[in-house]
């Protein structure tokens, strides 16, 4: 079974040079935690995350610290509200470089690749690097017990 096989190809996605303040609403009306980021052309470039997002609204001081043990009660900590010049710059100014499998490649090759990248979710893209689909934890992991011969069992 090829990824092909399991992707979702109804993908919501976000062009490189549209606003962050978009990519926020699709993320909150979409109840999606992954945008991959495209081109004018559909071809991938980056992808977009909530862990993006909640970078720029994390407090400064969370990026130094390395132990909040200190911190009794993380409650009262509070994130800060993004500035407005954040919130109004393009996407592609806190992407992530993209990870992606081709739609050809074995649910293996993606699992591993998704393993790795510590990621819920992978854009797929065709041999010329254009977006079709999006494969999660839970597809691919489907997609391989469906192979299982579970009547051996």
């Amino acid at each position: 079974m090829i990824i092909r096989d399991c992707m979702k190809t109804n993908v919501f996605s976000i062009r490189e040079d549209e606003l962050v303040t978009k990519a926020a609403k699709l993320f909150l009306e979409q109840h999606i935690g992954t945008l991959p980021v495209v081109n004018k052309e559909n071809k991938l470039v980056g992808i977009l995350t909530l862990q993006c997002m909640l970078k720029i609204t994390m407090p400064d001081f969370v990026n130094v610290v390395e132990n909040f043990d200190f911190i009794p009660n993380f409650g009262a900590v509070r994130t800060k509200q993004p500035e407005r010049s954040e919130l109004f710059r393009p996407v592609q100014d806190i992407m992530k470089k993209p990870v992606f499998v081709e739609e050809d490649w074995s649910l293996i090759h993606a699992a591993a690749i998704l393993d790795k990248e510590e990621s819920a979710d992978i854009p797929v893209v065709s041999e010329d690097g254009t977006l079709v689909g999006l494969a999660s934890h839970v597809d691919i992991g489907t997609g391989l017990i469906e192979q299982w011969d579970l009547d051996f069992f």
